[in-house]
């Protein structure tokens, strides 16, 4: 579970680190200048793992390549340009519910009851938090939309990423993913880049190679060694921690405020988290 929850810090920081980055450079072309660096990072490994990968099992990871890093950048940072740090980071704790959902009703994952009372107790935290941002300003619906979107692509992974992952190891799985993410992502950089100045800047530069190395290589490696340890939907309630990472920082960082409201969601969902870690445990001991 540690790895799990230091990835999750990692992704939490993203947004953060986003903001010191759009002074820099246009958020489309910031998503595929963080995959270009992670890819330099693996790439010598992924020369030597791609031929373990089985050719039945290979368009599978191109997909999964492609979903679970420029389609989920993408929409977050594309969102998060739109909207504030701690607003985008708000709807990323709807995740958990999404996650069960989608298994109780896609997957055949059905749910326990306690499941769906973490899920549903995390959600409504993440409501206070949005409906306690609002007392602040700056959040922008078409923002948290788009936020809200990669949730449900992420959430909809969960469960085929695993799958993958048992049949190739953690290590081949993402190294793989990363370099397949960064090529599908080309595209839709050509596309979508509205600006292609770079305006310089220590923080930004800064930011951009935290984003790159800490956020999208170490997190994603961490999260796929630890997914496979931890049930999918306690993996889903463990996301509610990334929003409160999130808002933290930005409270810490950027200076963006949160209002009494929002502290009330906060403390919703860094329970439900802390609850949802221990229930099984206390379950199985009394059995």
């Amino acid at each position: 579970m540690r790895y799990i929850l230091i990835a999750l810090f990692l992704w939490s920081s993203s947004f953060v680190a986003g903001k010191y980055t759009y002074s820099m450079l246009d958020p489309v072309l910031m998503v595929q200048m963080r995959l270009l660096i992670a890819s330099f990072i693996v790439f010598p490994m992924f020369v030597r793992v791609w031929k373990r990968v089985p050719k039945t099992v290979r368009p599978q990871v191109w997909w999964l390549g492609f979903l679970n890093y420029p389609a989920i950048f993408l929409l977050q940072f594309i969102g998060l340009s739109h909207t504030s740090a701690s607003s985008a980071s708000t709807m990323l704790g709807l995740e958990p519910f999404l996650v069960v959902l989608i298994g109780h009703f896609f997957f055949g994952d059905k749910a326990k009851t306690h499941h769906w009372i973490f899920g549903l107790v995390a959600f409504l935290g993440v409501v206070l938090l949005i409906y306690g941002g609002e007392e602040t300003g700056n959040i922008s619906l078409f923002g948290c939309s788009l936020v809200l979107l990669a949730g449900i692509v992420f959430a909809a992974c969960l469960r085929w990423t695993q799958r993958i992952i048992v049949q190739l190891t953690a290590q081949v799985y993402t190294t793989s993913s990363i370099v397949l993410g960064t090529i599908t992502c080309l595209p839709f950089t050509l596309w979508l880049t509205q600006s292609w100045d770079i305006h310089w800047n220590w923080l930004g530069l800064a930011g951009l190679l935290y984003i790159g190395i800490g956020c999208s290589w170490l997190a994603y490696y961490l999260w796929n060694k630890g997914i496979n340890s931890v049930d999918s939907n306690l993996a889903g309630i463990l996301v509610s921690l990334e929003p409160v990472f999130a808002i933290m920082l930005a409270v810490l960082l950027l200076g963006e405020n949160i209002s009494p409201l929002s502290w009330l969601g906060i403390l919703a969902v860094v329970s439900t988290t802390l609850i949802s870690s221990i229930y099984p445990r206390l379950l199985r001991n009394a059995s």
